[in-house]
């Protein structure tokens, strides 16, 4: 998220009065998982998760997921990273497959920290972000930090606006596997074709180009001029659907309802 933004949401939120119920404060792993904590991060065990509790349309079975092994995974993100660790992640595809994963680990283990009261991440947005951290290879940071200081500067691939999931029924769909090193690029490729095509995220109104928000909150990533950012689009779509590149662009209200299998649609 730009800067502008998350200043400018800060303050709204600070006005609200939503600062006053924020959680705050770093959460740390439990000490004895970290003691034992895999390195590198343990792909297969976070696929199994995944396979297990997200469903076809990358909602999740919160309130069945094994909070033990959220744990331990949390752990696993807490005791190494690219950064401390650089030997355990040796090439730029592991180092971006790590942090896409500790990301969406985070947010789970967010998520659960939270339930069962919470039912949009718009009620707690402020505390969701900014105002929680958790470890990161031994430092501490929050998840827009993550995205915005650490993994968008780092890697300069749109394609992790459409695998970073932040829990909200508005976001990607969570792939139900790890990603990895070794087929990462494939990986980021379907997620992007598969956010392109849904009509939630890009749709075409005549000669409006209605577009998910997350394309006006990072269109500087998605080329920044409206012919650029659909230029990126086209090429994730089908031959058979190509958008018009000097179409009007507007955008999609944003659902930040949870992703969660137990609430409906």
């Amino acid at each position: 998220m730009k800067r502008a933004h998350r200043t400018s949401l800060l303050v709204a939120l600070l006005g609200c009065g939503l600062a006053t119920v924020a959680r705050g404060g770093t959460v740390d792993p439990v000490p004895a998982e970290l003691a034992h904590a895999a390195v590198p991060f343990p792909t297969a065990r976070w696929t199994a998760l995944l396979a297990k509790h997200v469903d076809a349309a990358g909602r999740v079975s919160y309130t069945a997921v094994d909070r033990a092994e959220v744990e331990r995974l949390y752990a696993a993100v807490a005791a190494s990273s690219p950064a401390t660790n650089p030997e355990a992640y040796p090439t730029a595809a592991a180092k971006e497959a790590y942090y896409l994963d500790a990301y969406n680990v985070l947010v789970w283990k967010n998520v659960l920290d939270r339930l069962p009261a919470l039912k949009s991440v718009n009620d707690s947005k402020a505390s969701f972000f900014y105002f929680t951290k958790f470890i990161v290879g031994h430092k501490a940071v929050n998840l827009k930090d993550l995205e915005g200081d650490v993994i968008r500067p780092q890697f300069k691939d749109p394609r992790v606006h459409m695998a970073l999931n932040c829990a909200s029924a508005g976001c990607p769909e969570l792939p139900r596997e790890a990603f990895t090193a070794d087929a990462l690029d494939t990986q980021l490729d379907r997620e992007a074709r598969k956010f392109v095509a849904e009509k939630r995220n890009v749709m075409l109104e005549g000669k409006t180009l209605r577009l998910s928000q997350i394309f006006d909150w990072y269109k500087d990533d998605f080329g920044k001029e409206p012919a650029k950012v659909i230029a990126w689009i086209n090429r994730y779509r089908t031959a058979d659907a190509q958008l018009p590149t000097d179409a009007k662009i507007s955008y999609l209200d944003y659902d930040w309802r949870l992703n969660d299998q137990a609430l409906s649609r």
